[in-house]
């Protein structure tokens, strides 16, 4: 990988923290409903049951993005793409379909993502929390998140043919 892929990664990755910390912390404050404590595993609004639709969603419309930015770089001639071949077999083998990459990473992000951190607070007898903690909770969790995937996302891209 040439320096100037480095640096467009570590940039979607440090975008990707800043963007997912702020955007989903407020778009959590802003949308929680009027209650004082939200509990952690419920039938209806519950911390797991946002946990595991952010999981996907953001996967995906991080996908959906990114891939259509890098993309429209490497073909401007802004940007050298990166042979499939050099790529890691699992990211090499996601799909060339936006969509259908976007939501495979959703998919294993629950798997990988969700699904540990809901057992750890679990685990860590946590049964509900108010609405400033569910708002650090989420702002914490999608920027992880989105540290994690956007370069992945990113690295993908850049093997796409422009």
């Amino acid at each position: 990988m040439i320096a100037s892929h480095r640096t467009l990664l570590w940039g979607q990755a440090a975008g990707g923290l800043a963007v997912n910390f702020f955007l989903n912390g407020a778009v959590a404050w802003w949308t929680l409903p009027p209650v004082a404590k939200l509990p952690l595993w419920a039938r209806g609004n519950c911390i797991a049951g946002d946990t595991i639709g952010t999981s996907f969603f953001l996967p995906l419309v991080t996908c959906l993005v990114l891939t259509t930015v890098v993309r429209r770089m490497l073909r401007a001639k802004r940007m050298d793409s990166v042979p499939r071949s050099a790529l890691p077999i699992g990211i090499r083998l996601w799909p060339q379909h936006i969509v259908g990459r976007g939501a495979i990473v959703g998919l294993l992000s629950i798997l990988l993502c969700a699904l540990p951190t809901l057992a750890l607070l679990t685990q860590l007898g946590i049964e509900s929390m108010s609405r400033g903690e569910v708002t650090t909770y989420k702002a914490i969790y999608t920027a992880v998140l989105g540290v994690l995937v956007t370069p992945l996302f990113g690295w993908r891209a850049l093997a796409d043919q422009p």
